[in-house]
C-alpha cells in the first residue's frame, strides 16, 4: 500500500467505512452510507476507492443479481482492525503497543491450515443458538424498530458472522456448509432488521 492509500484510511469516512463493515461482518452501501451519516453517492465513491486499493470486495447477494454485499478483503480486515486499535490508543482506551497485536494475527492466519470436517462442531451450534437467541430478543413480535435498534442487532450479529467467514476458509466440507447455511440465516435476520426499521 502506498501513501496514497494511507492517506485515504487516515481521513474520517473511509475510517468508518472500514469500522462498520467490520462491525457488521458485511453489509450494503445503503447502511454504510447511514451509519457515517454520509450521501450515498459520496459513500460509494469511498468503497470504490477501497475496492481499488484492495480493501474491500463486492460480492453478489444471495439470488439477486443486482444487490451487491460490501465485505472486507483480509488486507481490509487487518486495515480495520489497526484503525479500530488506533481510535482506542488515540481515544486513551488502550497504551500504544510495540508490535501490534493485529500483525500477530495476520501472521497467525497465514498458518492457518484446513481441519477436518467436524472440528467446528460446537462453534457452529453456539452460532446457530445465538443467531436465534438475537433474532428472537430484537425482531420477534415487533412491528419496527428504531434506528438505535438496527445498529445493534448489526454489532450483535458482526462478529458471528466474521467467525464463519473463518470456518468457511478453514474448515472441512461439512463444517463450510453448515457455516454457509448459518450465514444464510443471519441474512435473513439482517434482512427482517432492514424492513421493520422505521424510516
Amino acid at each position: 500500500m502506498g501513501s496514497d492509500a494511507v492517506n485515504l484510511i487516515l481521513q474520517q469516512k473511509p475510517a468508518l467505512v472500514l469500522l462498520t463493515i467490520s462491525s457488521e461482518g458485511g453489509t450494503y452501501a445503503s447502511v454504510i452510507s447511514r451509519e457515517i451519516e454520509s450521501t450515498f453517492s459520496h459513500t460509494t465513491k469511498i468503497l470504490a476507492k477501497l475496492e481499488d486499493i484492495g480493501l474491500v470486495k463486492f460480492e453478489q447477494d444471495g439470488n439477486d443479481n443486482r444487490v451487491k454485499q460490501v465485505v472486507l478483503t483480509s488486507r481490509g480486515e487487518a486495515a480495520a482492525a489497526l484503525v479500530a486499535e488506533l481510535a482506542d490508543v488515540l481515544d486513551g482506551k488502550k497504551p500504544a503497543k510495540k508490535k501490534s497485536t493485529v500483525q500477530k494475527k495476520v501472521n497467525k492466519k497465514k498458518a492457518v491450515q484446513k481441519k477436518p470436517a467436524g472440528e467446528f462442531g460446537q462453534k457452529l451450534e453456539m452460532i446457530k443458538d445465538q443467531i436465534k437467541l438475537i433474532s428472537k430478543e430484537e425482531l420477534e413480535g415487533k412491528k419496527s424498530i428504531s434506528q438505535e435498534d438496527f445498529v445493534r442487532i448489526g454489532r450483535r450479529l458482526g462478529p458471528y458472522r466474521r467467525e464463519l467467514r473463518k470456518i468457511m476458509e478453514t474448515g472441512g466440507k461439512g463444517d463450510v456448509k453448515k457455516a454457509r447455511d448459518l450465514d444464510g440465516e443471519i441474512e435473513a435476520v439482517l434482512g427482517e432488521r432492514e424492513r421493520l426499521r422505521e424510516k
